[in-house]
């Protein structure tokens, strides 16, 4: 995967598809949130079931970017 390539990909969760995302190993980690998503014969899997969600979180909607944007709803 090149940098050119990564550089277009957001993070999945973000409801405002701001967040970027930036290679960490054989992981995909999302500036935003933390939550890490795999790669796979050299491919990102970008499927929010897929991600790892970062320790003390149990589920999507304990993340920043779900919270702000649940907020911006009311």
């Amino acid at each position: 995967m090149d940098d050119a390539f990564l550089a277009q990909l957001r993070c999945p969760l973000d409801p405002e598809r701001e967040a970027t995302l930036s290679r960490d190993q054989q992981q995909l980690v999302c500036s935003s949130c933390a939550v890490r998503f795999p790669i796979k014969q050299g491919l990102p899997v970008l499927v929010p079931d897929e991600g790892e969600l970062p320790t003390g979180l149990r589920e999507l909607s304990q993340l920043p970017c779900r919270r702000r944007a649940e907020k911006a709803k009311r």
